[in-house]
């Protein structure tokens, strides 16, 4: 049987694009319902399925919902409040980027599912710890790691800010992620981690993303948003702790 031209181009099995498909659809539905982030419900899963994926597709998806997300709160950023955090991030992607250059996938597995447990206890744990230049700088540099490896950037500074308004929280977490998901998208592309497919690969993936933002804005006030994010971090730590296995 021949296949179609798409297919052969997707260079992957058809199921496993589903698969993929789906964990993005569920992924956008998670954080459009509680705020929780894409990356850190989809990372482990898409590495299970498709590694090729991962941090490209993710970064680009990321990039995208920030820039939604701070045209309503772009009143409450505060550069003060994360422009130590950005210098820290430049040192962060470069470690990043030699970790994806260096480091065998066996170490980046564990890597990534050590970022979604640490992303897991700090939404669970909301320790408290003080917001200052040293902190933020610090943030920075482990966001950038993360952020780069996993796309997953955003616990480090949530760990942090997390006494702030949500709004403010909002705001300067979009700031942030935007102006780190290009830098990140220059530094995977200076190490030749970008390609057209994976461009090609997350324009077929922006419906499903699209379909669980929409599915969330009309049921997710019906559900109990509690209930709903302790079912994804349950989610999330099963697929870390099978990555770690």
């Amino acid at each position: 049987m021949i296949e179609p031209s798409w297919v052969a181009w997707l260079d992957m099995a058809l199921s496993t694009w589903l698969g993929c498909a789906l964990v993005l659809a569920l992924g956008a539905f998670v954080q459009r319902a509680t705020g929780f982030g894409l990356a850190v419900v989809g990372a482990p899963l898409l590495l299970m399925l498709e590694p090729r994926l991962v941090p490209v597709v993710l970064v680009l998806f990321g990039f995208t919902v920030s820039l939604l997300t701070l045209r309503h709160y772009r009143r409450e950023v505060r550069l003060s409040e994360i422009g130590m955090a950005l210098a820290g991030r430049l040192p962060g992607n470069a470690l990043g980027a030699w970790l994806l250059l260096a480091a065998p996938m066996v170490v980046l597995e564990k890597l990534i599912a050590g970022s979604v447990l640490f992303a897991v206890a700090v939404t669970l744990f909301r320790l408290r710890l003080p917001v200052n230049r040293a902190t933020l700088f610090s943030a920075g540099i482990f966001s950038g790691i993360f952020g780069t490896v996993a796309a997953i950037g955003g616990p480090p500074l949530v760990l942090l800010m997390h006494g702030f308004s949500p709004d403010r929280l909002r705001g300067n977490l979009a700031a942030f992620f935007i102006v780190t998901s290009l830098l990140t998208l220059a530094t995977l592309a200076l190490v030749g981690r970008i390609g057209a497919w994976h461009l090609g690969m997350a324009a077929s993936f922006a419906p499903a993303v699209l379909a669980g933002t929409w599915l969330a804005n009309r049921i997710a006030h019906r559900l109990d948003r509690r209930l709903l994010q302790g079912a994804s971090l349950s989610l999330c730590t099963l697929a870390a702790l099978g990555l770690l296995l």
